[in-house]
């Protein structure tokens, strides 16, 4: 069975990498959205989050990554 329903719309800000995701990396890429978001007077509202988008058999320089975070509509 298949439900249908509205979810309401969030805004993120999002960081962009390649590469592995070890514990260090993941660690520099979210100080440096985090930063930026407080340099641009942005407020987060959730905590930061991990999405890694390729098999693990990819390339380091072919993967994609991102840190999000939800962050507070204006």
């Amino acid at each position: 069975m298949v439900t249908v329903r509205d979810v309401p719309g969030k805004r993120y800000a999002v960081l962009t990498f390649s590469g592995f995701t070890g514990e260090d990396k993941t660690q520099q890429k979210t100080g440096e959205l985090l930063v930026w978001l407080k340099a641009k007077n942005i407020r987060a509202v959730a905590t930061p989050q991990l999405a890694r988008y390729n098999p693990p058999w990819t390339l380091p320089f072919l993967r994609r990554n991102e840190i999000l975070v939800e962050v507070a509509v204006p």
